[in-house]
């Protein structure tokens, strides 16, 4: 987790309240683990073909889909902004690619906006909420948590100011490894 990189567009209040989140997402699944040993290290295509309750598997996918997706958006941020080839292949510039990512997130509701790679190896993004099967088709590289607890106490009701201060710290060399590794 790059917290540093963090600081630079959330005050360090509103970092220690998603932490704590994550946390007490984190606590939840392991007492849940606990009591079914038959869910240990698996992961959410695994989950789904158990033949376990209907209520306790959707209560323990959206738990592992929630816990990952604060990872991802956790590591999403970086200080050291560099020019990365590999993204440039797909897009124009780095500034085309924000702005396709700023529009699809300033157009969505509430959710994660995740940026992944289709199976041809291309960025695209996906404003998913947990109920559209997001985790089940990609493997999303960066995130940016547009739900209003994650911006509402440092910007209020300014989303764009947030959005736009937020993508200047994404991580692109994290899309630009996955991007090498895809080849």
């Amino acid at each position: 987790m790059n917290l540093k990189a963090m600081n630079m567009f959330l005050s360090e209040d509103n970092i220690k309240r998603h932490l704590e989140h994550l946390r007490r997402l984190r606590l939840r699944y392991s007492i849940v683990e606990k009591s079914f040993p038959e869910l240990k290290d698996k992961n959410i295509k695994e989950i789904l073909r158990l033949n376990i309750n209907k209520d306790l598997k959707d209560e323990v996918i959206s738990l592992l889909r929630s816990i990952r997706a604060h990872e991802i958006y956790f590591d999403s941020f970086s200080e050291l902004q560099k020019r990365s080839e590999l993204l440039l292949r797909h897009y124009s510039s780095k500034e085309k690619f924000l702005y396709d990512l700023f529009t699809e997130a300033k157009e969505g509701m509430c959710g994660f906006l995740f940026v992944y790679l289709d199976k041809y190896g291309i960025p695209r993004y996906s404003f998913s909420t947990w109920d559209d099967g997001a985790f089940l088709r990609y493997e999303p590289v960066l995130a940016v948590d547009m739900y209003e607890h994650a911006y509402f106490n440092d910007y209020g009701f300014e989303k764009e100011k947030y959005l736009r201060t937020s993508l200047e710290y994404l991580d692109l060399e994290r899309l630009a490894s996955a991007l090498d590794n895809k080849k």
